[in-house]
């Protein structure tokens, strides 16, 4: 576990009165891989205590684990008798339960902490074959993870770099005459796999269902454009997230929206520093929008701005913090997206997204490009 957050995990251990914290993950799980820095595609217990973390891993992982991770011991399952556990069990989900709580036994356990996405079949195991008490908590690395080192800063730099690197690249097939929205994202996500990022889901979307915020896109390219992009590095495994909406024919309703929107983004971005609140830029993005005229959500309106103004980028591209209705206080270090939109069934939609680095007096925005896109100039 890293050195930085063996503090936090004491103190809730301590508070809640509890032996180890438990995480049943592979290297998908963000949480999982911030903590313990290893690559694997099983799922294995991860379990921490007030004195050390310990990995349960398959034998045939146990010396990559032993030198990749960062843990301080790992144990395989066949040094905990899980082999004899399954010949008893005749089944491998009973006999992984039958070795975790044999495991956890051993160290005279009374109380484990686990997330919420536990599973149940261990959780309950653990609940009806042994006293050993069980809490669901927040998992406290989700929590870690908002403040960024310097070099996870670099990182999402660097993939922000690539973002605008790859929206430049879609400029020019779209210059190129390339109009078919299918055509446009496969393009673009082969390009960014072969800068060293995979790019899923990007967002190249046109017409009046550019409503749907999360529309994928589909057919031909119309009269504007959505390109909502946001790669991870194949190498350091973090996001960025960027967003920018492409004028390809004068349309004054889709113009005005956006010109809302740029304005809306811009001011949440003069906001952004140490200290301030989540629901103050949140707001203030509002503002703006609701004087131009338009719908948001903090009305309860259905149309117009229906989502958050931003989110955390890390290993995830959505985590924590949510600038939204939250008290939540930014912090330096903290990386996030200014994201406002604009939504109508009758037009489509728009929205203006970059990616930002929280900073003592103000932030430095990670994904520059220019607002306003108009695809002949």
């Amino acid at each position: 576990m890293r050195k930085e957050n063996v503090s936090e995990i004491e103190k809730i251990l301590k508070e809640n009165k509890a032996q180890f914290f438990l995480q049943y993950a592979n290297s998908n799980d963000a949480n999982f891989y911030y903590a313990t820095d290893f690559q694997i595609c099983d799922a294995v217990l991860y379990a921490i205590s007030l004195n050390e973390d310990m990995l349960v891993v398959p034998e045939m992982e146990r010396n990559r684990a032993t030198r990749e991770s960062n843990v301080d011991r790992v144990y395989s399952l066949n040094d905990l008798n899980f082999t004899e556990n399954l010949k008893e069990t005749g089944n491998v989900q009973s006999a992984l339960a039958k070795t975790y709580l044999e495991f956890l036994k051993n160290f005279g356990t009374k109380k484990v902490l686990i997330p919420p996405d536990f599973p149940s079949f261990l959780s309950f195991y653990f609940k009806n074959n042994s006293r050993i008490d069980v809490e669901i908590i927040d998992n406290p690395f989700a929590k870690m993870r908002a403040v960024k080192t310097e070099d996870e800063i670099e990182f999402i730099r660097e993939t922000g770099k690539a973002v605008v690197d790859g929206f430049n690249y879609l400029l020019k097939v779209l210059k190129r005459g390339e109009r078919d929205c299918n055509k446009l994202r496969d393009k673009l996500e082969l390009y960014f796999f072969s800068k060293g990022y995979l790019c899923r889901n990007t967002i190249i979307a046109s017409g009046e269902r550019t409503s749907d915020p999360h529309f994928t896109g589909d057919g031909r390219v119309e009269k504007h454009l959505i390109a909502d992009i946001f790669p991870k590095s194949k190498n350091t495994g973090y996001y960025s997230d960027f967003t920018r909406t492409v004028i390809l024919e004068k349309d004054g309703e889709i113009e005005d929206m956006l010109d809302a929107v740029i304005d809306a983004k811009n001011r949440g971005i003069s906001l952004i520093k140490d200290g301030v609140k989540a629901s103050n830029i949140h707001n203030a993005v509002c503002d703006i929008l609701e004087e131009r005229g338009y719908h948001t959500l903090r009305k309860k309106h259905r149309e117009g701005f229906i989502h958050s103004t931003g989110h955390g980028v890390g290993l995830e591209v959505h985590e924590k913090p949510s600038i939204y209705n939250s008290d939540e206080k930014l912090k330096s270090g903290m990386v996030v997206t200014v994201e406002p939109g604009l939504y109508y069934r009758k037009w489509g939609g728009v929205r203006v997204e970059d990616t930002v680095l929280v900073k003592k007096n103000g932030c430095e925005i990670l994904t520059k490009f220019k607002n306003r896109v108009d695809l002949d100039e």
